[in-house]
């Protein structure tokens, strides 16, 4: 009797087993941004639609974005394996990754960091410290950041403008130099910015170019301060036992496409940051030009703020070779 509902538990396992699908092959996606942000939108389209329609047995499923998971917490899931790829602004998991907070504030190019070695320790510090793999660094060469403000700034000679007791929307890529110029960094995810600068919670904030308007936040700015700033913080990213685990022939599609997608990025999210700038201008949102020493001055504290607090923290690969490669 024993033997026989053993048989019966063995065959019912094996039957379970047959009809799942296979967890090596079946990716769990989650993006860090809303489905409508620019650089999520180009994501799906150029890169989750495409590696959908593969023909090397990979199944991709996407999760939603921070309606479902919080954007904090991805990096920390995507490294315990319960997410299998992010598609995430770095500087949003810089507390499990101390590397992920130099992203943005770097202003080497792309070419620059894969040929002096910089990108090759950069994918040794996701490896080791998150557990992933780095598949993507998108839209490179058009992802910048720009300071957008309630009120018409006043200028300073010592940091380009004077923040000083100004509750300024800050993440932790933003508040070294936002608290250098003496304003008052507030954390605040993007879902919450909206009701924050309605109700007067903000008055302003760093932003990357782009999405405002998907947000609906030009209903209260009214400034844009240039010069931009800071570059690319946007990456796809898979945990490495997912990554591991996937055939040779699924791991050479997502490395083929991940190329594709890089160039194809650039000009897809120009595009978009262009009709989004252009709906900011016709909702009344002003340019406010920093020139000659206050611009200087305002680019000097931006990154100085920024790479002053980088050095104090312990990383998983070189920092002292690593930081020069990144940043002159």
């Amino acid at each position: 009797m024993i033997r026989k509902s053993l048989s019966v538990l063995t065959i019912s396992a094996a039957v379970l087993a047959l009809s799942l699908p296979s967890q090596a092959s079946t990716i769990k996606v989650s993006t860090c941004q809303i489905r409508t942000h620019d650089h999520v939108i180009v994501f799906l389209e150029e890169f989750l639609k495409p590696a959908q329609a593969n023909e090397v047995g990979l199944k991709l499923r996407y999760m939603g974005g921070p309606e479902i998971t919080p954007f904090r917490k991805q990096g920390g899931l995507l490294k315990r394996g319960l997410i299998d790829l992010i598609f995430c602004p770095t500087p949003y998991y810089g507390a499990d990754l101390p590397e992920a907070r130099l992203l943005g504030a770097h202003n080497k190019s792309l070419e620059e960091m894969r040929s002096n070695g910089a990108y090759d320790m950069l994918r040794e510090a996701w490896d080791k410290g998150l557990n992933a793999h780095i598949l993507a660094w998108p839209a490179f060469n058009v992802s910048t950041f720009y300071v957008y403000t309630t009120f018409k700034p006043k200028l300073s000679k010592t940091t380009g403008i004077d923040l000083k007791g100004i509750k300024m929307r800050s993440t932790g890529l933003y508040k070294p130099f936002l608290a250098a110029m003496e304003a008052i960094p507030v954390g605040m995810a993007p879902g919450d910015v909206y009701t924050g600068l309605e109700r007067g919670v903000v008055q302003g904030m760093a932003w990357p170019k782009g999405s405002i308007t998907k947000y609906g936040w030009e209903k209260f700015l009214k400034y844009k301060i240039t010069p931009n700033f800071y570059g690319a913080t946007f990456m796809t990213i898979i945990n490495k036992k997912k990554w591991e685990s996937l055939t040779q022939a699924e791991r050479d599609f997502l490395t083929k496409l991940s190329a594709t997608y890089e160039k194809k990025s650039d000009e897809v999210v120009a595009r978009n940051l262009a009709a989004d700038e252009a709906r900011l201008e016709k909702a009344g949102v002003q340019t406010f030009a920093l020139e000659g020493e206050y611009a200087k001055a305002y680019l000097k504290t931006i990154y100085g703020a920024k790479w002053a607090v980088n050095d104090k923290y312990k990383y998983t690969v070189d920092y002292k070779k690593l930081k020069p490669l990144m940043y002159q």
